[in-house]
């Protein structure tokens, strides 16, 4: 079955999200070594070292915390995280950062969302990072989902939403820049990507914090949500290595904890507990969650 509420959002004038992604904290196997790839590949820089993790971020903001205390690199099947978004909000920016990952030998996956161009990397550990621009102005509308994902571009050409960029062209967009800068200090949490036992389950439970349906596609095992603002991409979830698995193993490289922050709305959650000025709760992938006001 394919299901989209993009009509749903046709009466929303321009805003910023009801939510918005706070730190990230990941657990790896190799404190130093996962520090040296994060900020080496990415141009992070190290915002604070408190023990027993160390925060990455820009000069704005954390993004990312990691941990040290995994046994094991990622494997399969377990829900937990299928990868991390860094969001850039210029061109000139996801291209430089690309230039920089050729620059540095870093096995990196080009591709063209039509909503986002997105860069695919992993860490030692196999963690799944994206670097996306998104790009809505792009988006036309869907196509017949039954037979597979299928967009249209604003000028009606069709797009598979997963084929690969024109690299020769991307780079061309970060002529004089330096690829070795740091991260844009603008740069944020776009969205995650989760794997769940189950798809409708975990699409009602994000319902709670204030997220909103925007795709389901039950034959690809796909959903993706958004927060407010029309068209955006802010949490996505899928089954591909199968239903009902459990959450991933104490001991194994992935996703430990993340926050989120409300924009005006007050969230009552029945599945979050209440824990002086924010709510705490485990999600359906098993991971821990604080949900906070922003200030």
């Amino acid at each position: 079955m394919f299901n989209s509420v993009l009509a749903a959002n046709t009466n929303l004038s321009p805003q910023t999200d009801r939510l918005s992604w706070g730190k990230v904290e990941l657990q790896v196997t190799d404190l130093d070594r996962a520090v040296a790839f994060w900020t080496m590949a990415l141009g992070l820089i190290e915002r604070d070292q408190s023990a027993p993790g160390v925060a990455l971020g820009t000069k704005d903001r954390t993004l990312i915390v990691l941990h040290p205390g995994a046994q094991t690199a990622v494997k399969a099947p377990f829900s937990g995280m299928y990868h991390v978004a860094i969001g850039v909000r210029s061109q000139v920016e996801f291209s430089r950062i690309l230039a920089r990952l050729i620059h540095l030998n870093v096995q990196v996956a080009p591709t063209d969302h039509l909503m986002a161009k997105s860069l695919y990397l992993h860490d030692p550990d196999g963690l799944e990072i994206e670097i996306t621009f998104e790009t809505p102005e792009r988006f036309g509308h869907f196509g017949d989902m039954s037979r597979g994902l299928t967009l249209y571009d604003v000028d009606g050409h069709p797009h598979s939403g997963r084929g690969p960029l024109d690299v020769r062209a991307e780079l061309a967009h970060a002529t004089g820049a330096d690829p070795l800068a740091p991260l844009a200090d603008d740069s944020y949490l776009a969205h995650l990507h989760f794997k769940v036992p189950a798809l409708e389950p975990a699409l009602d439970w994000f319902e709670t914090l204030g997220f909103e349906r925007h795709l389901t596609l039950d034959a690809w095992g796909f959903a993706d949500m958004g927060a407010g603002a029309p068209n955006t991409h802010r949490l996505a979830m899928n089954i591909w290595a199968g239903h009902n698995n459990p959450p991933m193993p104490q001991d194994m490289a992935g996703l430990v904890h993340y926050e989120l922050f409300t924009h005006g709305e007050v969230v009552t959650s029945p599945h979050l507990h209440k824990d002086g000025d924010v709510l705490r709760g485990t999600d359906p992938a098993g991971v821990s969650v604080t949900l906070r006001p922003a200030k």
